[in-house]
This record gives structure tokens, C-alpha cells and sequence, in this order.
């Protein structure tokens, strides 16, 4: 095991770490053949420094360097690997698995019950969460474009502004977790829009649009599914024109949709492994690899 000393990490580390994701994903996609850009770094720091406050974040160093890093948020009794990379010719050496374990160990210490991750189809990685114990849940599926022949919606839905009560009552529901720190996060990004959809006079789901990407979006009963995905599909067609969506591969509803509405399938590079189900994920689109 190479020798390394681990930390806490702090805000004057955020740039060092990601400039080691940055060069480590590009690096990855080149050796899979992963034809996909890279993250804007922007967002990326925006996203982090959030985790950073709100998670659970260790690095790795040696000789004064950074050499890994990882990351998680534990959201109620969930526990989410938001980050978890190595440099790349340090792969395999032992620097990254006792990071993950004291991150794991750190979780459960904080009440965390389940553990999960949005796992690159990268091969060591994949391992080391399934000797952790998080086993393949289902692929994640990204779809894009631009829809055709989106349904009639009844005038019995109406779509609204969010309000934080509602968007954290249907999260505990659907996502087994309120998650307000988060969705107060998304609330205060000025281009993140976040509206809920009422059907009569109850509140049954929410979407959130980052230009054309939509998620994370709930609907709380699988009668809304169709109803919810075209509003936001003509949501971001209206601002962005064009849509981009991450399905779980248990959410049949939206694979249907996106399919039956000529969305085009991108890929599927990514994995949800876990450690126990929770929650009800197939009314569900994630945000992202960040924070789910």
C-alpha cells in the first residue's frame, strides 16, 4: 500500500480536487470510449462546495499533493457517494479504499442505514462498491432531444412555483428522504427553475429544469407519470429547446415516454448499486451523479 495521509478536506482544497475529477473522468471516457464532455467546471465547483457543507469530504496526499478524494452526503437515513476518484496511475495502489471506508464508517455514524451510488461503468470502481456491499440496482439511461407529438394534459393539472413544504413532503415519500438542504440549494440557483404540479387541488409531483435537463422530478402516484413528463417536457422545450433526461432503469413510465416521444438514447454509462431498496424510484428522475 502506497503511503498516504488522509484529512478532512477544506474550501482551499476545492480546486486541486477538481482539477484531479476533471483529469481523471476525461481520462476515463478516453479509455472507454465514452464519447461525452466533461462536466463544466463550473457547475462542478458550485456543486461541491455544497457537499462540502453539507457531506461528509476526504482527500488523500502525498508529499504535499492530492491523490484522491471522496465524497458523500447523508440525507436522513440515506447515505449517497457523491465522489470518489484516484489519480489515475494510483489505481489499484490502496490509496482510495480506506477514503471510501472512512466515508462509509463516517455515514453510518451519522444514522445512514442504506448506502448508494451513481457508479461510472468504470471496473475498479464498480468493484470496490460491490465489496463495500452496494449491489446493481438497475443502469442509469440518458436520453435527449427534442419530443414529438407530446399528449394532451387535462386542464384538472396546473403547473406552479414550487414551495419548499411541498417539494420536501413529496421527496419523503418518493425519495425516502425530505433532502430540504438540497432543495434549497437547487432554489437559490439562479439558473435552476423549480415548479410543482397540482392535479385538482392536491400537490402530486415537481420538476426542476437546469436549461434543457430535467430532474430531479417526482410524481407521487403512477398515474401522474405521463401527465408530469410532457409539462416538463414543454417546459424545457420552452427554455432551452430541447430536453435532456437520466432515467433509472426501474422508472419504466419515463422509458416509455421517452421512447414514444422520440427522445433519442444517448447511452447508458452509468449504474445505481445499493445496499437495500428504498424509496420508490420508479416515480422518480435523478439531478445527477451529485447528489441523485
Amino acid at each position: 500500500m502506497l503511503a498516504t495521509t488522509q484529512r478532512a478536506a477544506t474550501a482551499a482544497d476545492l480546486p486541486a480536487a477538481i482539477d484531479l475529477f476533471m483529469t481523471a473522468v476525461g481520462r476515463m471516457y478516453e479509455r472507454l470510449h465514452i464519447a461525452q464532455p466533461l462536466p463544466p467546471r463550473q457547475g462542478v465547483e458550485t456543486m461541491w462546495a455544497h457537499i462540502l457543507s453539507t457531506g461528509i469530504f476526504r482527500v488523500a496526499e502525498r508529499d504535499g499533493q492530492l491523490v484522491a478524494l471522496c465524497h458523500a452526503i447523508v440525507r436522513d437515513r440515506l447515505w449517497f457517494l457523491s465522489g470518489f476518484w484516484t489519480r489515475a496511475e494510483l489505481v489499484g495502489s490502496g490509496v482510495g479504499g480506506p477514503l471510501l471506508r472512512h466515508v462509509w464508517q463516517a455515514g453510518a455514524r451519522a444514522g445512514a442505514d442504506t448506502f448508494f451510488v451513481w457508479s461510472s461503468p468504470d471496473q475498479m470502481a464498480l468493484a470496490s462498491y460491490l465489496k463495500m456491499g452496494m449491489v446493481p440496482g438497475y443502469q442509469l439511461f440518458t436520453f435527449a432531444g427534442q419530443p414529438t407529438a407530446l399528449p394532451a394534459v387535462s386542464i384538472d393539472y396546473a403547473v406552479e412555483p414550487t414551495t419548499l413544504a411541498v417539494v420536501c413532503a413529496l421527496d419523503a415519500d418518493v425519495r425516502a428522504t425530505r433532502r430540504e438542504v438540497d432543495h434549497r440549494f437547487w432554489r437559490a440557483q439562479p439558473h435552476v427553475s423549480a415548479r410543482q404540479v397540482r392535479y385538482r387541488e392536491q400537490a402530486i409531483g415537481y420538476f426542476y429544469l437546469t436549461g434543457e435537463t430535467i430532474g430531479p422530478a417526482c410524481w407521487a402516484a403512477p398515474a401522474h407519470a405521463d401527465a408530469l413528463l410532457t409539462l416538463a417536457c414543454r417546459a424545457a422545450m420552452e427554455t432551452a429547446g430541447a430536453i435532456s433526461l437520466r432515467v433509472p432503469g426501474s422508472n419504466h413510465a419515463a422509458l416509455r415516454f421517452a421512447f414514444a416521444h422520440g427522445l433519442r438514447f444517448v447511452g447508458a454509462y452509468a449504474h445505481l448499486l445499493t445496499s437495500a431498496p428504498f424509496g420508490r424510484l420508479a416515480q422518480y428522475l435523478p439531478s445527477g451523479p451529485a447528489l441523485y
